[in-house]
């Protein structure tokens, strides 16, 4: 059986934030909650579904939604037993609803921004795709679930596509316009922490820092070691 280390807990304002590393990817499943309530919800749940399942067990949380930022089998690939397990609804953006289908072929779809209850809060999804064409951004208290729109340090990765690159320069750019304070939560562990403030991002992410289309696509470029058309 596969290692996986306990996640790391964070709490404010009434919202309880679990981050799981694990895979051959590094990637980060997030537990969700309304503390006041014990309603949770899990984004990208993969590589260790039973873990996220007895997180919430131990804190008296109750899983109601399952939230995918993409169809990635690395960011779904435990979407299957985590409904299994609690009964919880799955939603995937429409344009990644195909993708899915090889883990899960009963989410429901959204196709432009949306709110999901969590309790007394609200976690609202916007469409920002580039690395899919269905891949989406969470945000609730401050907070912004990224998966592989944006990474710490460095840009997210555009899909195959073309025109993937372009749409990933329009939603990075949206995300630049979040309050300084926000903090980004990825889909990897591949910078050098693991989340980050939108303050702290905009000195050093080559992907915050270009200024036109033209040097966006240098720096991943530059990140990715291949070219991008």
């Amino acid at each position: 059986m596969a290692h996986h280390p306990p996640p790391q807990w964070d709490a404010a304002n009434g919202l309880l934030v679990a981050r799981f590393r694990h895979g051959p990817l590094w990637n980060f499943s997030y537990l969700i909650a309304d503390e006041a309530t014990g309603d949770a919800t899990v984004i990208d749940p993969a590589w260790d579904a039973a873990g996220i399942v007895a997180a919430a067990a131990g804190r008296g949380l109750h899983i109601r939604k399952v939230l995918l930022t993409h169809s990635h089998s690395d960011h779904a690939n435990g979407v299957a037993e985590i409904a299994a397990a609690t009964g919880a609804r799955v939603f995937v953006h429409a344009a990644d609803a195909a993708g899915l289908e090889a883990h899960f072929g009963h989410a429901t779809t959204f196709a432009g921004r949306e709110e999901f209850a969590l309790g007394s809060q609200a976690v609202v999804a916007r469409p920002t795709p580039g690395h899919t064409a269905g891949s989406v951004t969470y945000s609730v208290d401050g907070r912004l679930f990224t998966g592989d729109t944006l990474a710490i340090g460095s840009p997210g990765t555009p899909g195959p596509e073309r025109g993937s690159l372009e749409r990933l320069w329009e939603s990075t750019a949206l995300l630049a316009g979040e309050e300084r304070d926000t903090i980004i939560h990825p889909g990897h562990d591949s910078g050098p922490e693991a989340f980050a403030t939108l303050e702290a991002e905009l000195t050093r992410n080559p992907a915050l820092l270009a200024n036109s289309p033209d040097a966006f696509r240098a720096a991943v470029e530059r990140a990715t070691g291949r070219a991008h058309h």
